[in-house]
């Protein structure tokens, strides 16, 4: 079974100031709890963490702590990185020189030329043991990082390899625990995003409404995600229709083309899709609440039925 390695820590570790001053001692020691919290988090997802010496404190769990259980080491492993340009080369020159000694190399390829996962997931599926990366990859640390691990163990979970990890629901707390670190997360970013399942083109949100599988190699919930629709330019009659349903209105059909034409309008005119309180006031204003009824439904699966006031989707 695959092992992920992930090196998140290190590259943190590396920026830290050294601790002359009483500023930078805080600074360390609240690295020290937050570096705790997230060893608690891989290791509860089945990642392996590489811990900087200095931390190795760190890497009980609280659970371990109190019971005097450590987590075992690292382990000697020989890294096998820099072949950022060979995805074109993989089969005929990188893994015949490897394949040999697989077992006592992990692999880490750059980004450098953008396809340290497709390397990554290609050794694995070869039979490599090990790849290196961490959470977030080359968009959050740098093309010298390697793969982005989450990417890496979702491509093979797609491809129905059992990689060993479990609770990959938990992965929005990576992200926030990333945030907190300073790091600025887009919506978007492939697995981590907050709107990587967000639909607003209305053939899409139709389709997904009817076989989600031809839409998304995997379901929003093994990420800790929900699919959910945005409505603005892009959107159609469809769309406006399943997005009402989400937020438990029924609107009468003829009040869908008036309502979309509002919707493209604000949109356009914003440059950004509407929130649902946004999308929610122009229902009421077209149609008076007292004429609309009010029945709460799933909309085949499209979840996030809430009338919260979200900022405006790109």
């Amino acid at each position: 079974m695959p092992q992920l390695v992930d090196r998140t820590l290190c590259l943190l570790y590396r920026v830290l100031p050294a601790a002359h001053s009483q500023e930078q001692r805080q600074t360390s020691d609240a690295f020290a709890l937050w570096a705790g919290e997230w060893i608690d988090l891989m290791h509860h997802m089945g990642f392996v963490v590489e811990i900087p010496p200095d931390l190795q404190f760190a890497s009980a769990s609280a659970k371990a702590r109190r019971t005097g259980k450590r987590p075992a080491p690292y382990g000697p492993w020989a890294r096998l990185s820099g072949c950022c340009d060979a995805l074109y080369t993989f089969e005929t020159d990188l893994w015949p020189r490897f394949a040999a000694i697989r077992d006592t190399v992990e692999f880490c390829p750059g980004d450098h030329s953008g396809c340290a996962t497709a390397l990554a997931v290609m050794w694995l599926l070869k039979g490599g043991p090990r790849v290196a990366g961490c959470i977030g990859g080359s968009t959050l640390h740098g093309p010298d990082a390697g793969p982005a691990l989450e990417e890496v163990a979702l491509s093979l979970h797609a491809q129905g390899l059992d990689t060993g990890l479990t609770n990959l629901e938990k992965l929005p707390r990576a992200t926030a625990l990333l945030t907190q670190a300073g790091f600025d997360i887009s919506r978007h970013k492939a697995v981590l995003g907050t709107d990587v399942f967000a639909v607003e083109s209305g053939i899409h949100v139709d389709g997904i409404a009817k076989k989600p599988v031809l839409y998304e190699p995997y379901p929003p919930a093994t990420v800790g995600l929900e699919r959910h629709i945005v409505v603005g330019k892009h959107s159609g009659r469809v769309s406006v229709r399943l997005k009402a349903r989400q937020m438990g209105l029924t609107l009468p059909r003829a009040a869908e083309e008036h309502i979309l034409e509002k919707v493209q309008q604000l949109a356009e005119s914003q440059q950004c899709s509407l929130s649902d309180a946004q999308f929610l006031d122009l229902c009421h204003t077209c149609h008076p609440p007292e004429s609309l009824s009010y029945a709460r439904t799933d909309c085949c699966g499209l979840s996030g039925a809430t009338a919260s006031a979200e900022v405006g989707h790109a």
